[in-house]
């Protein structure tokens, strides 16, 4: 950080308050995600040895970075290898991006597939498109942080037009995060990419419906890279596995 900001000249506190207001989390989140985000997709689209991963990705300790990912996505690194996450897997990124399509997500479990009980409220709006995607498709989601690293607790999917409206249901009562992304479908890695994220968290009460509007734009280069996959992975289908050793 103190190198960083030595080569604009502020201080590190000052460089650290900067970079929050400019990117809307603070270096060291920004860091965590990038480096969470190229330990998941060298798992789903290498056959790089995992603590290799792990150690490219900038973590000098595989049972740390093995215990801080199993809390963050809901699933060890070895179970994000299950041809089902990476079939359902959404990311958006400078460099690489991915739309699953309707065959990919037919063994992932629906946006209503989560505990009933809890789910007493429902997200209602509206979504601007700058423009049109042909044979595109929008992900609207709810989610549990501004930087999401699992799957969403309610989700749609809807043709990206200019205009979208949607309704999300079964949605726990609580503050969330809401974002919505959009691509085609088996898009080249570096497609252009729409996204949109609400400035605040959205309240979400029993029986009552919280409306929202939101307008989307082109992916830019400082916002953090995501991958999320919506293949169930819920406490019930979670163990822990044990630590990595590495050379074998």
């Amino acid at each position: 950080m103190a190198d960083i900001a030595a080569e604009v000249f502020v201080s590190p506190f000052h460089f650290s308050r900067l970079f929050t207001q400019e990117v809307g989390i603070s270096p060291g989140r920004y860091l965590g995600a990038v480096r969470m985000f190229e330990a998941k997709r060298r798992l789903v689209a290498s056959s790089m040895n995992i603590c290799d991963i792990v150690h490219s990705v900038g973590y000098s300790s595989v049972g740390t970075f093995t215990s801080r990912f199993t809390r963050l996505v809901g699933m060890s690194p070895r179970e994000y290898r299950k041809p089902e996450v990476g079939r359902s897997m959404v990311a958006v990124s400078k460099d690489f991006n991915r739309m699953p399509s309707p065959v990919e997500l037919a063994g992932s479990p629906g946006p209503a597939s989560l505990d009933g009980e809890r789910h007493t409220g429902s997200v209602r709006g509206m979504i601007e498109l700058p423009r049109a995607i042909p044979d595109g498709r929008l992900l609207v989601g709810v989610y549990d942080t501004i930087v999401p690293q699992n799957r969403p607790v309610a989700y749609r999917f809807l043709p990206a037009t200019e205009r979208v409206t949607f309704t999300l249901g079964n949605v726990p009562g609580g503050e969330w995060s809401l974002m919505a992304l959009a691509m085609r479908t088996g898009a080249p890695a570096n497609a252009d990419v729409l996204v949109g994220t609400l400035p605040h968290r959205l309240t979400v009460r029993k029986g009552m419906n919280t409306w929202t509007r939101m307008s989307m734009r082109r992916l830019a280069s400082t916002d953090v890279p995501m991958a999320i996959s919506l293949a169930d992975t819920s406490s019930d289908h979670v163990h822990v596995t044990a630590p990595l050793a590495c050379g074998r």
